[in-house]
């Protein structure tokens, strides 16, 4: 849940968005440097906007302010934009990120 409007006074006033996935969102703003990616989003915005964009799983990951660790896509492209290699792509990949998880491997 976010809050986004106006806050503040009569002689301050800020236009500003509040809430955990804001603070999250921002965390993930920022691990995008360490991932080497570009727009990096949370398992529920993935599985929200599964039916229109293509994602690959990236790993999962702890960000800062947070107890739970939290599962990390990649936005790839629109679907209709979708070629079939880059979704074979995909599926290879986190195809391998499932077998490391299976198989308790650590990141590193």
């Amino acid at each position: 849940r976010v809050l986004v409007g106006n806050y503040g006074c009569d002689y301050r006033i800020n236009y500003t968005a509040l809430g955990d996935g804001v603070n999250l969102a921002s965390r993930l703003e920022a691990s995008n440097k360490v991932f080497g990616t570009v727009v990096m989003v949370s398992e529920s915005t993935a599985d929200s906007a599964a039916m229109e964009f293509q994602f690959r799983k990236l790993g999962r990951i702890l960000v800062p302010g947070k107890v739970q660790i939290v599962t990390v896509y990649e936005l790839l492209m629109e679907k209709d934009e979708l070629a079939a290699e880059a979704e074979a792509n995909a599926q290879l990949l986190e195809g391998a990120f499932d077998q490391k998880v299976l198989h308790n491997w650590q990141w590193i």
